[in-house]
């Protein structure tokens, strides 16, 4: 009987311990990872706005590169993963980003650069970006257990705000030292070092999918309508869906406006962008109180409610003391952003069932990320047919009026997010 309880302890103490470790590297990759899509995220459109003088909408262009698979493999990843084990899928991920982004520097100092390229290295770097985000949102409840996602989920994102901290302001330095096209090396070199960190990770081993599979086309439908069928999940994705649309209208535009109109350095715009990192930084020390004091529901619609129409004071940047606006808006905003992520991400990995995870994140995933290169697009077209000021005003203001989905949803009344399931259609199953 003692050496029984003797074993069961010994196994549960390693358990612990494998999972702790299992999450310290993941946590590494994640910050080499976020380190160098934070780097590439101002890197790319600099390059394109100031290297290569592109107009407004090729800097729209290449930003919509960045993400525009979202729409177009975003829900068939979600299946496709569910049917593999997540680590291989991140590990193959990091490595193919790394590859798309070699050639960029090379292309620079032979003088062959174009915003074609630009865009094809974008587009390459987003395709992996998918299944490398699905994979690991997948994996996460299985590596530290359903009762550790809060805290896990909020290590994740304080590790993604330090990378944003640091990257804006890094990148700045280096495309102001060395010219922007070999900031993208430090991208390249993070994502090779995130698969490394990701190839050591010691977790419980994972079991692909045996047996018949489904048609994809069956297997995508399930995911929409478990999300669109779910009375929390779908105003959450609608709200998502919006803030992302329209700041990505103003984010690329707003590059434009501070690097040609306002004439602002490369360094002066990167340690702009770094206060939305610290203010992100700053909500990961609190969003786990807050969820226990206050409950996820109430978080995540204060989250958006208070902090979505800090983004108006982005219009109202011009050039000495009033740069500092941007900052204000990037702080505020990255904030309330944390906070609502951590409490919604983690409601959706307890509640949804593991078989369904990958499906319905890559919902998520479509809905709301595949927003951002429409978004871009319609903010350099703004920028074109008006000026770039209205593309970043325009861009904020529906930005503010994202929060409209949670205040008028079932959620403005809900103190905690129900678990149970939504009733499924007979027939999507």
């Amino acid at each position: 009987m003692q050496i029984s309880k003797f074993r069961r302890g010994a196994a549960g103490k390693a358990g612990r311990s494998g999972r702790e470790s299992g999450i310290r590297r993941l946590l590494v990759a994640q910050a080499l990872s976020q380190t160098g899509f934070v780097v590439l995220n101002l890197a790319m459109p600099l390059l394109a706005a100031t290297t290569l003088q592109a107009s407004p909408f090729q800097v729209s262009m290449v930003s919509a590169s960045q993400t525009v698979a979202f729409l177009l493999i975003g829900l068939p990843v979600g299946v496709w993963v569910d049917r593999m084990r997540r680590r291989p899928v991140m590990i193959v991920a990091d490595l193919v980003r790394a590859a798309a982004l070699a050639p960029v520097p090379v292309l620079w100092m032979l003088d062959m650069l174009s915003v074609v390229h630009l865009c094809a290295a974008a587009f390459v770097v987003g395709m992996a970006t998918v299944f490398f985000d699905v994979s690991e949102q997948s994996y996460l409840p299985h590596l530290v257990g359903r009762d550790g996602l809060v805290r896990a989920n909020a290590r994740l994102v304080a590790v993604d705000q330090t990378a944003s901290v640091a990257g804006p302001g890094m990148a700045g330095m280096i495309v102001q030292a060395v010219t922007a096209p070999l900031a993208i090396v430090v991208s390249c070199v993070s994502y090779v070092a995130s698969a490394l960190a990701v190839a050591r990770i010691d977790g419980p081993p994972e079991k692909a999918v045996r047996g018949p599979r489904e048609r994809l086309d069956r297997s995508i439908r399930q995911g929409i309508v478990y999300v669109l069928g779910h009375t929390v999940l779908r105003p959450l994705v609608a709200c998502s869906t919006t803030m992302t649309f329209c700041w990505s209208m103003g984010y690329g535009m707003l590059l434009v406006l501070l690097a040609q109109e306002l004439e602002a350095s490369a360094l002066t715009i990167g340690l702009l962008f770094t206060a939305g990192g610290v203010g992100g930084l700053a909500a990961t020390a609190v969003v786990g109180r807050l969820v226990e004091r206050l409950g996820d529901g109430r978080v995540i619609v204060l989250s958006v409610t208070l902090a979505a129409p800090c983004t108006l004071l982005a219009g109202l940047a011009e050039t000495g003391p009033r740069l500092a606006l941007v900052a204000c808006a990037q702080f505020a905003f990255a904030a309330g952003l944390v906070i609502y992520n951590v409490a919604q991400v983690s409601y959706r990995q307890r509640s949804v069932p593991p078989e369904l995870l990958g499906r319905v994140n890559a919902t998520v995933r479509f809905f709301a990320w595949g927003a951002r290169p429409l978004g871009a697009l319609l903010g350099g077209a703004v920028a074109e047919f008006y000026d770039v000021r209205s593309a970043v005003w325009a861009g904020a203001a529906g930005t503010a009026l994202a929060a409209l989905w949670l205040l008028l949803s079932p959620l403005r009344g809900m103190r905690v997010l129900p678990a149970s399931e939504p009733p499924v259609e007979k027939d999507a199953l």
